[in-house]
This record gives structure tokens, sequence and C-alpha cells, in this order.
């Protein structure tokens, strides 16, 4: 039985090189956080040095970091201690943005620029561009091409909302990249995570898809024979940076505050998407077992078909979503996506926000759609000649043409997104 469930989920877990869960996290978070009063009503923040916020808050740093190390031990699933000496130290005698990144376990080349994303028709006079190469760590950018960065100075001040809603998009610019063993760089072999569990190490995004998605609610018997399956830390990244955003606000360093709960929301959305939270949606254990079978005894075709099938679903869907975003932004008319986004209709049906709240609530609505969104996206597809992946209405002269079953399903799923985006909003920022 393990052989079976590992032979066919090792291969089925290649994933494409794009990982974003719903594309640019920034223009549904501005959406989404507009209708939080708490948030768009909050007075302008003074951008800070990550430096600066370090070394006035060292000691405390130590503490909390000290303090979700011990926690993450004991509660968070197939979770690798942090080597000794990855720990931030009192003294300071290293350089602190390297030790306390480090110590976190990020990516110690991530850029962390000073920049936010401006709104769809937002401008901000007197401030200079910044190109992809000045924010992102990857060698292939062509994916944030028509993505907007606009540099910061410290001192200034900046609306809250602006802060937020950008850096909930910061997680896809490197934070998770090359963590583990079997990666290139320096952090890899240092960070104790092991060899990369799935995906595929060749591609640049692969690496952090561990971080990205989580597989909480499958069957038993798929952990049985594939527990690598278990081996993804999406809930413990947003531990780790609502603490920080909770301990910025309470010492006075709003900027920093914002900043850390946008990384951490961003795990909260990804994990709103089906391919993030189930890894094959519409599969029943059983034909996953049958698949692997047929390709053990040498009938190799269906394996095949499903590594391009999930491939290309994950990615059209990414495409089709942020295409019917753009074309609404475009048009600059009013679409049932822009208010899915703005809806708060349920946000009080969730429970509060907790450290499980990643798992027992957004993960597991996802997965309880991943079916129903898997057969529309097979609808749509059925009714598309492009592949899945290749239509872009941004870039094509026909419009952009829209499939009622799918438009209906990513409509629930970005409702959850902005609730849940709100929620987690609202618990960081209460007293």
């Amino acid at each position: 039985m393990k052989r079976l469930s590992t032979c066919l989920l090792a291969g089925l877990l290649v994933l494409p090189q794009s990982l974003w869960a719903w594309s640019n996290h920034t223009l549904g978070s501005y959406i989404a956080l507009q209708q939080l009063p708490a948030v768009a009503q909050a007075p302008e923040v003074e951008v800070e040095p990550l430096e600066s916020f370090i070394t006035q808050q060292r000691a405390g740093l130590v503490k909390l970091l000290d303090e979700q190390e011990a926690y993450a031990r004991e509660h968070f699933r197939q979770y690798p201690p942090r080597p000794d000496d990855l720990r931030l130290s009192e003294d300071g005698r290293e350089d602190p943005r390297k030790a306390f990144l480090m110590a976190l376990r990020l990516n110690p080349e991530i850029k962390l620029a000073t920049a936010v994303q401006p709104p769809p028709g937002g401008e901000l006079p007197n401030h200079a561009a910044l190109q992809p190469a000045d924010v992102l760590v990857f060698r292939n950018l062509s994916g944030w091409n028509q993505w907007r960065f606009v540099q910061l100075q410290a001192g200034e001040k900046i609306p809250a909302l602006d802060v937020l809603a950008s850096a909930a998009d910061e997680p896809d610019f490197g934070h998770d990249i090359n963590l583990f063993s079997d990666n290139p760089g320096e952090a890899g072999q240092r960070y104790g995570f092991g060899t990369q569990p799935f995906g595929d190490p060749r591609y640049e995004f692969s690496s952090q898809a561990p971080f990205h998605m989580g597989f909480y609610h499958e069957d038993a018997i798929i952990f049985t024979g594939a527990p690598y399956l278990e081996r993804n830390w999406p809930e413990w990244r947003a531990y780790q940076f609502y603490g920080l955003a909770r301990f910025a606000f309470e010492k006075g360093h709003p900027y920093w505050g914002y900043r850390f709960l946008g990384w951490a929301m961003h795990y909260i959305q990804d994990m709103t998407q089906p391919y993030h939270s189930t890894p094959l949606p519409g599969e029943t254990t059983a034909s996953m077992l049958w698949t692997a079978g047929k390709s053990m005894a040498g009938f190799d075709a269906d394996k095949q078909a499903a590594i391009q099938r999930v491939a290309d679903r994950h990615t059209g869907v990414e495409r089709y979503q942020v295409d019917w975003l753009r074309e609404t932004l475009r048009l600059g008319g009013q679409s049932p996506l822009l208010a899915a986004y703005a809806d708060v209709s349920t946000d009080g049906t969730y429970p509060p926000y907790s450290t499980e709240y990643l798992r027992e609530v957004v993960a597991s609505e996802s997965h309880a759609h991943a079916a129903a969104f898997e057969a529309a996206i097979g609808h749509w597809l059925e009714n598309e000649k492009a592949p899945a992946g290749d239509f872009s209405a941004g870039n094509s002269p026909e419009p952009f043409r829209h499939d009622e079953a799918l438009d209906e399903q990513i409509l629930q799923l970005i409702r959850h997104f902005g609730a849940h985006s709100r929620n987690i909003a609202k618990a960081a920022l209460q007293p």
C-alpha cells in the first residue's frame, strides 16, 4: 500500500512553476480590507527600516521567537526543530537582518524592498518605480511584468491599508524559496527541513510549495502511504508572522505590525484555493490507488495524464481568475468578483481567529469545495479551445469568455478569501 500511494503521489505533486493562489494577493486584499474600518480608517504609519525595529526590540524578539519555537515543537505536525545555532542571540554582534531572517528560517537572500504596490488607479507622486528585480529573488521575473512597485523612504508616512495589502503579496517574493537540503544555497543546508517533500526542485517556485500548501484533511490511508504529505507548514508560517504582528503593534512599531500581518494573511489566503488544500482535487482514494497500481504494472498513461491535468488546471484557473479581475478593473465597472472580495455577510459566521484557524477552518472549507471546483474547471476546459494555462485575456485580442459554473465556484472561494483576510486582521488589531 505504501509503495502504491508513494508512487502515484510523488509523480502527481510535480508542481507547475506558478504557485500563486489567486494570483496577485495585493489586488484582492485592497478590495477586501477596504471594508474593515480598523484598517481603512487607521492613521498613516511611518516607514521604518527592519534593522531599526530589530535593534530596538531585540530582547523582546529573542523571547518571542524562543516561545514560538517551543510552541511549534509541541503543536505542529512533522515540525523540524530549529537548529540551536540559528537562535536569535541577545548580544547582537551579528548582522541583525540576516540573524533575524535565519532565526525565522526564511530565505536570507530576500530583498524586503521598502515598497508598496499602489492600488489600481492609485498614484504616489514623486516616488520612484522599482523593477521586479529590485523586489524579487527569482531569475525568471516574467510573471511580474505587469505589477507596479513604488519605492518608499524611511520616515515617510503611508496609509496602513497600502502597507498591509502590499505585504500580503510578499511571501511569494522568495520568503520560502530554497529552504530544503536538496535546494541550492546555504539556507537549505542549515535549516533542518530535510529534503523537499514534494514538488520538483528543478523549478524555482516549487520549493516554496510545502510552506504554501497544507494537506490536513485527506483520508488517513493516504498519509500512511505517503507520509511526506504531512510535511507542510503554512499554519506554522501564519503563526510566526501573526505573533510578530501582535508584538510589533504592542511595542509601537505599526509599520512592521502591518507588514508582518500581511505576511501571515498571505498563508491564510493561499489556503482558500482548493489546489493548496487538496493534493488531487476530484480524485478519490480508490481512484488514486488504482492509477498507482496501473503505473507500477507498467501502464503509465493514466499517471502521466493526471500529472498534466493537475498542472494545467492549477495554473489555468489562477490565470482565469486574474484575467477576470483585470477585465473588471480595465472596464472600470461593478463586477460580481469585486463584490465577492468585499462581501462581509459571512464574516461573523466563522469562529474567532486562532492558531488552529488555518487548518480547521480555512483548509477544511477549501478542501470541501475541491471536487466541485475541479468539476467546474473541467466543464470550462471542455468549452475552451485554448489549452489551460495559455489563455490570457490581457494578451488576447478576444474578449474574456466566462464559464458560468466556474464563475460561481470562484465567487464562493473569493468570498472566503475576503472574509478570512478580514478576520485575521480584526484579531491582530484588537487590543
